[in-house]
């Protein structure tokens, strides 16, 4: 009996060590849209990401941070199909927004797994703060986290509503990189959920 608690008090080491420090990034598996139909009919909208994640030199990195901002602009566009986006580049986060138009801005905070508590090693943070509790030891840890900043500034108002949105997914490590993947698509669709509900209640005339 104490050699197999030592056994399995040394493979949780083991598996510790494989993981320790690495933070591992896949692109998002294509989440089917729910779309707004006749909503935003043919607003102009300025949309422009950042992202604002800060990767360790030794992640897993098999989705770039171009394709991770390209996949959510389409998901956006997919779930707004009659609104006109016009998509800006990401140097343009920090311009001030055009007058009579609408402008979002989004900063991807977290979009990463980690084993453990080393999940919290690439969050970056722009125009707010996250409470993001208390990481679970022993288990894949998945977040995806954003800041999203909206102006309306139509027919000369000056409204500019900011929200946080942080999901947090864990599990054991039953299936190693396929539980990381499955955790950080299911914190990936619920921060979206979220996301865009809150773009529903902003916009909503």
């Amino acid at each position: 009996m104490k050699k197999i608690v030592g056994l399995i008090f040394l493979m949780s080491i083991f598996t510790s060590n494989i993981y320790s420090q690495k933070l591992y990034v896949w692109c998002q598996k294509e989440q089917i849209p729910t779309p707004r139909k006749n909503f935003l009919q043919n607003q102009e909208i300025d949309l422009v990401l950042f992202d604002s994640r800060t990767m360790t030199d030794n992640s897993k990195i098999e989705c770039s941070s171009e394709e991770v901002v390209r996949n959510l602009i389409d998901l956006i566009k997919d779930t707004y199909p009659d609104a006109n986006f016009n998509v800006l580049e990401s140097d343009k986060f920090y311009q001030n927004p055009e007058p009579n138009k609408i402008t979002i801005k989004i900063a991807i905070s977290a979009f990463q797994a980690a084993f453990g508590a080393d999940v919290k090693i690439g969050i970056g943070n722009i125009g707010g703060s996250f409470a993001w509790g208390v990481f679970p030891e022993g288990k894949w840890n998945a977040i995806t986290g954003y800041s999203v900043m909206i102006y309306n500034y139509k027919n000369g108002n000056k409204n500019k509503i900011t929200e946080q949105f942080g999901k947090i997914a864990s599990r054991p490590n039953t299936g190693g990189y396929r539980t990381a993947k499955n955790m950080l698509n299911k914190s990936y669709i619920e921060a979206n959920q979220e996301m865009f509900s809150f773009i529903d209640r902003t916009l909503m005339e």
